[in-house]
């Protein structure tokens, strides 16, 4: 007979101790894309991904495997792209002769890119997926090891591939799930197994510093007794080598299983154990991890109704920073990525009938002291 999942909802005030709920963030669309197979346009219902610095938006078409750079006014800068998936008549080309222009348009052989993340200097990474024979199986980790980093520098030339052991790392990893960046350039790459989730974190010369297995053996051995843990999600400090872990607790009764709590541990890779942890409140639907801010400004998110997010930001071990709602303005949308900007600002691409639009939030505002 199949478990049947109930959800004990507790009730639990987290507006006595948040400095910002009454405030609902305004999204602000920076431009739009249309549906097509263009430069500047993305495949219909693509899967597609989005990372945003400094006003400059990278956005990823995995199914025409490129990569498109826009500024926040929605003007395309650079383009990577496939040659065998893309059409010959790329518009960047179409300048007129001897006309200066500050856009590119690069081939490259993406075979389909899934992640993307910026540095604060605009040097980007790309996860991507391998050519068949260059992939190997990994018996310690039981699967094929698919995948590799591409790492560019500001302008998109390739500085080199990476494996698990960096800049010269001949061996792939597994299904890359996230890629992120620190304010002092290192690289946090977040791997998929059957054993668990494998992280790797690389310095800003591509030498590899920590990776860790992030199963429910490293968070405290205390609380994970006689409860069914599942670790969803984690995120990397950007100021120090910390890795910020959210699991979720089940206890079985007989045939149920029954939610316990929702925790944020946040694990230090010097010294190889979990430091402190906080639990978050709970809500009608469970919160996501969407990132963090600077050292450990916890973003999370949890789904409201149908255009409406909350918007969740612990301030670390100690207090709730803000709770407040993250509105999207309209009902008939898909969400196509939502991802947390390097300076606070959250940012997402929106599908709608005919149109892809870039828009963010100034979540960064919430943290401004008053």
């Amino acid at each position: 007979m199949m478990k049947k999942l109930v959800v004990v909802l507790a009730v639990i005030s987290i507006l006595a101790c948040s400095r910002s709920s009454d405030v609902e963030l305004e999204k602000k669309t920076m431009f739009t894309l249309p549906y097509g197979v263009l430069d500047d346009e993305l495949t219909p219902l693509a899967d597609a991904k989005v990372a945003m610095n400094d006003g400059f938006f990278y956005i990823i078409d995995s199914s025409l495997a490129k990569m498109m750079k826009f500024n926040s006014y929605g003007d395309l800068l650079l383009l990577q792209y496939n040659q065998e998936k893309n059409p010959i008549q790329i518009l960047v080309h179409k300048n007129v002769e001897n006309t200066p222009s500050n856009k590119a348009a690069v081939p490259f052989p993406y075979i389909e890119p899934t992640q993307i993340a910026v540095t604060d200097d605009q040097a980007f990474f790309v996860a991507d997926t391998l050519p068949d024979e260059e992939t190997m199986w990994s018996t310690e980790f039981s699967c094929m090891l698919t995948n590799t980093v591409h790492c560019f520098d500001k302008q998109g030339k390739l500085i080199c591939d990476m494996g698990q052991e960096g800049r010269a790392g001949t061996t792939p990893f597994s299904r890359i799930t996230r890629l992120e960046t620190t304010d002092n350039r290192h690289l946090v790459v977040h791997t998929q197994t059957p054993k668990g989730q494998v992280i790797y974190w690389f310095d800003s010369n591509f030498r590899l510093l920590y990776s860790v297995l992030a199963d429910s053996s490293i968070l405290p051995q205390e609380e994970t007794e006689n409860h069914i843990v599942d670790i969803d999600s984690m995120a990397a400090s950007r100021e120090q080598p910390l890795l910020f872990i959210k699991a979720e607790y089940y206890t079985e009764k007989g045939e149920d299983i029954d939610f316990n709590k929702s925790t944020v541990y946040c694990y230090d890779l010097e010294l190889g154990k979990c430091i402190w942890s906080i639990d978050i409140p709970v809500a009608e639907t469970l919160y996501q991890l969407l990132g963090v801010y600077g050292k450990d400004q916890i973003f999370l998110v949890s789904p409201d109704d149908n255009d409406t997010y909350n918007l969740l930001i612990l301030d670390g071990e100690k207090s709730i920073a803000a709770n407040t709602p993250l509105a999207f303005g309209h009902k008939d949308i898909q969400l196509l990525e939502l991802s947390l900007g390097s300076h606070g600002i959250i940012t997402a691409l929106i599908s709608y009938d005919d149109e892809v639009s870039a828009v963010w939030w100034r979540s960064d505002k919430l943290l401004k002291e008053e």
